[in-house]
């Protein structure tokens, strides 16, 4: 991979000219002055006429006052700020000019002065300017696909989520019992996916419709095929002075592939070593058209993908559910859809006598009979997908172009989920009063099969009847758009560019084997279905499943258009340029509740529920200034109008200095602001499920118990505001050796996310901690709240060395990060560091945090084979929860490091081969034990680690 920057000034023609006089004296200044009157003239204009837009409808026509207020605020607010600069760069003449033409007599004129070859112009995610490569102050990681199959990875997806700065935070489709099953996205910095924006060629697209975690909305990579992506632009640092609110952690930026000639066929084979887990893909890239010659080009992509995915009892770590091999393990029975037991009155439980078949008696916190459900459980879910593509480019004339471009994809995952139960945690929604309440599990004293003559509870599982999810997750997006170049005679070569773009994901879930609580209280009340014997009454389960639906959508239409510069004018130091542009979006978000779930009908309770929608408008701008030679301002804004909560102004400064060739270093600071998702500021509630402990437990010893908070949006949300810095090098005494390291800090002000909910739990406060009449906890109510601050840095780290021999050439790579602190203060309570430790399992962050995550290939390329063996590490952390809470087991979990072997040949004319071994040495993921129990039961964080094993794949690649 290589590491550019962008946001940079070009080389001037001539440095100590502008046109053919030399800037000596008065006439410099009067030239400045001339120009600087120029742009403030056409800046006015120019604002003026954005003052005039209406951005947002108001409600009221005190709204539309208030609005117009702010807007004019803006206008002030970005001429005074354009004019400052130029009034700084005018400060800076003298000594630019004293450093750059010490003896004026000396200067050469115009005719005689050297020639300098420009250099090219290109877009670099980060930069409203088109800039040349390897230049500037924001540093951006270039991803290419080559690099992407000699890591080993078969999708676009897996590769990010293995990146050094996706440091945690980041789910995958595996991820058990996921909130939404199919997606995958990433979270850059250790934050949650929904602080990373993820653009598509430049353009934002329609986020996930199901949020990860419930709450946190993210575009699913899944979406875009590896054969139509060019390359992938990260960018680490924030950029909402040009993106808007969603990029306070970075940007990802997927750009496909244009202009494509010929016909390219594709298909890999892969099988994990261990059973379950077969892939196959199979793509073709077709294009016609030169763009040059014919002045036209149509390129066109199709895929096809399938994993079989695999079960828990498809790995050793986890078959038999018995971890008891490592400090602080368990063995089954580890949750209540793993059991069946009475209730006695004393609060013990007594097995079923007999244990019903495929169970077997244990006595784990009480006799109870339990069932290994390992093969009822998806480890990896199977996975089938489908995407498509056009796009149509044509060359209107030598300096404009316009285009129209569809994508559409088809995912579909099937998860298992388990067996179906009833138990003490199986909650039934009561529409009328919008909570939940336990699901009956009461057998009637009068039932034939009750033998204790008595009403009794009782915990029931059903192994013949697994719980499933088929989810259809399908995207599309249609934009189009005019892009070009004209040149004026006294403001320079100017780009511009206009877009339209609309995109749509939908998710439709379908659940397997919900309970019909009609059903279930039929099995209770009555002597139909015998819960020792089964086999005795063979249609005793009539009725009690039955199947649930829930589908959701989310949209997004978007203009934007926007113009730049290089060259607005010049100065003795070099390029002045500048760069305008507007956004208008709008946006939205129906998560439609389970069909017979949201009624009361059919259990568990699962009922999330979001409908919202939103505009916003956005103007931008961006400033370059050398200020002496070598050394480059760059300052950038951006004001966002949200019709839902108001405006806010993120400005960002940067500072690049390149003192000679192979050195650059660069600073920034910015100021940002992230506005509530559409799931944060719903008016709905969503159900999540916590092993928590509860100090008032009835029992008079404090227990932990899997329990249910049910999470309220909240429409009175701020948003969060938000602080950057950042800090860096980059070295490169030859091609062959690339040499960079950054710090990168973070302050987030006003967090979301909910309230601890042990410290609740302690408080006990009962309009709160909502108790069964019994005294155990039926849910514990939370809201969406703005917390403190969070505070996280750390450092980034990459390098390249490229050795040439008689037997090839060697190269070795890298990128590595550390992150040094991520505290959260929250009022009234003491701060939090999560880095190394585990304790943000308990926040809205929800995942381990270990301080290192590194990638460090080795490539051998000789003649036409090429082969790179990879190095991917996660660093140890500290299992801080299981220390607070005391759940035994080592305080410390193992650090992870995975080898990957690729081997490629093109030695065939049209065909490229490839082959190589992922995991090569079979590593399982170290064991934690706050992931043993329900609902992972896995043993490990999954959101750093997937339990594939070693993967044998082999591929080829056609083009002609």
């Amino acid at each position: 991979m290589r590491f550019a920057f962008g946001s940079a000034r070009f080389q001037p023609e001539r440095a100590d000219t502008i046109g053919n006089a030399p800037w000596t004296g008065r006439a410099t200044w009067r030239r400045y002055a001339s120009a600087a009157r120029t742009l403030l003239t056409r800046s006015h204009d120019c604002t003026q006429r954005l003052a005039c837009v209406r951005i947002v409808q108001q409600k009221s026509s005190q709204r539309q006052e208030g609005a117009q207020v702010k807007q004019k605020r803006l206008v002030s607010a970005i001429r005074t700020i354009i004019g400052a600069e130029l009034v700084l760069t005018a400060a800076f003449i003298p000594l630019a000019h004293a450093q750059s033409q010490p003896d004026s007599a000396a200067a050469p004129t115009a005719a005689s002065a050297p020639a300098v070859s420009k250099l090219d112009k290109v877009e670099i995610t980060g930069s409203l300017i088109r800039t040349s490569d390897k230049v500037g102050n924001v540093e951006v990681q270039t991803i290419t696909p080559k690099e992407i199959q000699a890591s080993g990875y078969t999708t676009v997806a897996d590769f990010l989520r293995g990146t050094s700065a996706n440091s945690a935070s980041s789910w995958s489709q595996s991820t058990m019992n996921g909130t939404a099953p199919g997606g995958a996205g990433i979270a850059l910095r250790g934050l949650s996916e929904k602080y990373t924006l993820v653009l598509v060629d430049g353009q934002r697209v329609a986020n996930y419709a199901q949020a990860v975690n419930f709450t946190d909305t993210f575009f699913d990579v899944n979406s875009i095929p590896l054969n139509m992506v060019d390359h992938i632009e990260i960018v680490k640092t924030g950029a909402v002075s040009e993106y808007g609110s969603d990029a306070i952690a970075g940007v990802v930026n997927i750009i496909t592939k244009k202009n494509f000639q010929g016909l390219q066929i594709d298909g890999q084979l892969g099988k994990a070593q261990h059973p379950g887990d077969g892939q196959g893909s199979f793509s073709v890239l077709a294009g016609f058209g030169d763009l040059n010659a014919d002045r036209f080009n149509v390129t066109a992509a199709a895929s096809y993908y399938r994993d079989s995915g695999s079960t828990l009892a498809d790995r050793d770590m986890t078959k038999n559910q018995d971890f008891t091999q490592y400090p602080g393990g368990l063995k089954a029975p580890l949750g209540p859809n793993q059991q069946s037991y009475w209730g006695l009155p004393d609060g013990s439980t007594q097995a079923l006598s007999p244990c019903p078949p495929g169970s077997s008696a244990a006595n784990t916190a009480g006799a109870s009979c339990t069932y290994n459900t390992a093969a009822a459980t998806s480890l990896i879910p199977s996975t089938t997908r489908l995407n498509a593509n056009v796009r149509g480019t044509f060359k209107i004339n030598d300096e404009t172009q316009a285009f129209a471009d569809f994508w559409a994809s088809r995912n579909e995952t099937v998860q298992l989920m388990g067996p179906a139960s009833i138990s003490s945690t199986t909650n039934v929604f009561n529409p009328t009063t919008g909570s939940v309440a336990p699901l009956p599990r009461t057998v009637a004293g009068t039932n034939p099969f009750n033998p204790f003559g008595v009403d009794t509870p009782i915990n029931l599982t059903f192994p013949n009847n697994v719980a499933s999810a088929d989810t259809v997750s399908t995207f599309w997006k249609a934009s189009t758009g005019v892009k070009g170049s004209f040149t004026t005679q006294k403001l320079g070569d100017w780009d511009w560019s206009a877009e339209y773009g609309h995109s749509q994901s939908t998710v439709d879930t379908h659940y397997s084997n919900s309970l019909n609580v009609a059903g279930v209280e039929n099995i209770l009340g009555n002597g139909v279905y015998n819960f020792a014997n089964p086999a005795s009454t063979p249609n005793g389960l009539n009725g009690v499943f039955m199947d649930d639906y829930q589908q959701a959508i989310s949209k997004l239409d978007s203009v934007t258009a926007k113009t730049s510069t290089g060259n607005l004018f010049t100065l003795p130091t070099g390029n002045v340029g500048f760069g305008i542009g507007s956004e208008f979006r709008h946006e939205s978000s129906t998560i439609n509740p389970r069909t017979f779930a949201s009624e009361g009908i059919a259990a568990p309770a699962n009922v999330q529920s979001v409908d919202g929608s939103r505009n916003v408008a956005a103007v931008f701008y961006q400033v370059e200034i050398p200020i002496i030679r070598n050394l480059t301002f760059t300052q950038a804004g951006r004001y966002d109008h949200y019709s839902d909560f108001g405006g806010a102004f993120s400005p960002s400064f940067a500072l690049r200095f390149q003192p000679v060739q192979m050195f650059t270093t660069y600073a920034s600071y910015s100021r940002g602001f992230r506005a509530p998702t559409l799931v944060e500021n719903s008016q709905a509630a969503y159900l999540a499920h916590q092993n928590l402990v509860d100090p008032n437990d009835p029992s008079g010893v404090p227990t932990k118990h899997f329990t249910t908070e049910q999470i309220n949006g909240n429409p009175d949300l701020q948003p969060e505001h938000t602080k950057n810095y950042n800090i860096g090098f980059q070295l490169s005494p030859d091609t062959s050796t690339d040499i960079g390291a950054s710090f990168y800090k973070i302050h987030i002000d006003g967090v979301i996310g909910t309230n601890d909910p042990n410290a609740l739990l302690q408080q006990n406060d009962p309009s709160v901690v909502i108790r069964n009449p019994d005294g155990t906890i039926r849910y514990v109510a939370q809201q969406f709240v703005n917390l403190g601050s969070l505070d996280t840095d750390g450092f980034d780290m990459n390098f390249r060395k490229s050795v040439g021999t008689k037997y090839g050439t060697f190269t070795l790579s890298g990128d590595w990060a550390y992150v040094w602190h991520f505290k959260l203060n929250s009022p009234g309570s003491p701060t939090q560091d999560f880095a190394g430790n585990n304790l943000a399992l308990l926040q809205p962050f929800g995942a381990s945090n270990p301080r290192w995550k590194g990638n460090t290939s080795l490539s051998w390329d000789y003649q036409k084979f090429t082969t790179t063996l990879t190095w991917q590490y996660t660093g140890p952390y500290t299992n801080a929860v299981a220390a607070e809470f005391g759940d035994g087991g080592t305080l410390s979990v193992a650090s992870y490091s995975q080898f990957n072997l690729m081997a490629t040949y093109r030695g065939f004319k049209h065909w490229t081969i490839y082959g190589g071994i992922t995991n090569l040495f079979d590593k399982k993921p170290p064991f934690d034990v706050e992931w043993q129990a329900v609902p992972d039961i896995t043993g490990y964080d999954q959101s750093l680690y997937t339990d594939l094993g070693r993967f044998f794949q082999v591929g080829a690649t056609y083009r002609f």
